[in-house]
């Protein structure tokens, strides 16, 4: 009869459980309908929507998931964007092409002013710094016995001529009677010889005071140039040789400008072209080119110029530091900011263009002259747009995205 009873309860309980399930609903949390009830099927079933319409969360993150790897995908096949640069147009105009150089300024000459003979040193005439003019005495030497030499060539000059005066004088007197057939044919070539003779004794003894005439000047050292004295001069007492130096001269008129040209500017310039020279002290001289070296120096590729200029006053030093603008003519040039410069993959300097379409060209360019407000540019097209802002960030032949800047055209 118990085992009867189990097995009756165990059905009942089954009855009941099968219509529970039968019924379609659970109740979650025990909060009833609407507030976590949820049909059994909707849980084994997998439906987007739940009981009461609203997308299931699981399934909400497996569509944000799907879209957003298809909107990676669609990122990944779209092309990339264009590199954004900003130019602005340069027009070229009319400028003076002013080289400027930088060098310093340089004497004319410099010249030793050297004995001619020797002795000892007498008398020094002039001072360190002292201005002269040609002709002008600088040193006198010890004449020695070149006074005493002088006197004894005039006494022979004397005797020569009296020589020939008797020579001359018998040669007449030799031919008068060879006239009236009083002395021989024969005799006259003997007075002839007897007279060449005492004229080439006459040319000799005349030769020889003029050099004795000449030793005795030449212990008077004059100078043939002007200039101003400086170092090495001559003491009293110095023992002079044949070309000892008495004196130094520098010659600062005409003045010369030494500078250097760049390789790239030197053929604008030519010999004779106008140009100023300003000293470190603010002194302003005109000048004109008098020299342009035909050959570069070998480690710095530039030119050697020389500048001459008038300095009468002797105003401006040699070796003062200095700069100097060569007016060389005119020419159409664009003025361009520095930083708007760049490096091809050659260290070539130039600008990098737009053109119409949107395309990069990179050109170079010859800078001929810089200020404040940019630099001078030739090179480059009447009107160019150039890259100011971006141009590192781009090469030739490529496409951008090109930005004009408005209002800020060069004119």
């Amino acid at each position: 009869m118990r085992f009867i009873t189990s097995y009756g309860v165990a059905f009942v309980l089954i009855l009941l459980i099968g219509g529970w399930l039968l019924s379609g609903t659970i109740i979650q949390g025990g909060k009833g309908p609407d507030e976590g009830e949820k049909s059994i099927i909707e849980m084994f079933s997998g439906d987007k929507k739940s009981s009461d319409g609203e997308e299931n969360p699981a399934n909400v993150d497996a569509d944000k998931e799907v879209a957003a790897e298809e909107k990676l995908q669609e990122e990944t096949n779209k092309e990339p964007s264009l590199q954004s640069v900003r130019t602005k147009l340069f027009i070229a105009q009319n400028m003076p092409i002013e080289i400027e150089l930088r060098g310093r300024t340089k004497a004319n000459a410099t010249i030793t002013i050297s004995a001619e003979t020797s002795g000892r040193v007498e008398e020094v005439h002039v001072l360190k710094g002292q201005k002269v003019n040609a002709g002008d005495l600088i040193c006198t030497l010890d004449s020695g016995v070149r006074e005493t030499q002088l006197i004894q060539a005039e006494a022979s000059l004397a005797q020569a001529k009296a020589s020939l005066a008797q020579r001359e004088a018998d040669f007449a007197t030799n031919k008068a009677l060879r006239e009236k057939g009083l002395s021989a044919a024969n005799t006259k070539r003997s007075f002839e010889v007897q007279l060449e003779a005492a004229k080439s004794s006459l040319a000799a003894a005349q030769a020889a005071l003029d050099s004795a005439k000449l030793e005795l000047a030449r212990t008077k050292i004059h100078t043939k140039v002007n200039g101003i004295v400086q170092d090495p001069l001559a003491n009293v007492g110095d023992m002079m040789g044949n070309g000892t130096a008495c004196a130094t001269l520098v010659q600062l008129d005409p003045m010369l400008f030494i500078g250097k040209i760049a390789e790239s500017k030197v053929s604008f310039i030519k010999e004779g072209m106008s140009a100023k020279i300003t000293t470190i002290g603010a002194q302003q001289l005109d000048g004109s080119v008098s020299y342009i070296s035909p050959s570069a120096d070998e480690e710095t590729r530039s030119f050697n110029v020389e500048i001459e200029m008038k300095n009468p006053n002797g105003l401006i030093r040699s070796g003062l530091s200095a700069s100097a603008i060569i007016i060389a003519g005119e020419i159409n040039a664009q003025l361009i900011p520095q930083s708007s410069l760049t490096l091809d993959s050659d260290g070539v300097i130039g600008v990098k263009l737009v053109d119409e379409d949107d395309k990069v060209h990179f050109v170079k360019v010859t800078i001929i002259k810089d200020d404040n407000n940019g630099v001078f540019v030739l090179g480059l097209p009447d009107k160019a747009g150039i890259i100011i802002f971006g141009q590192e960030y781009v090469v030739d032949g490529q496409i951008v995205a090109p930005t004009m800047v408005r209002g800020e055209q060069q004119s």
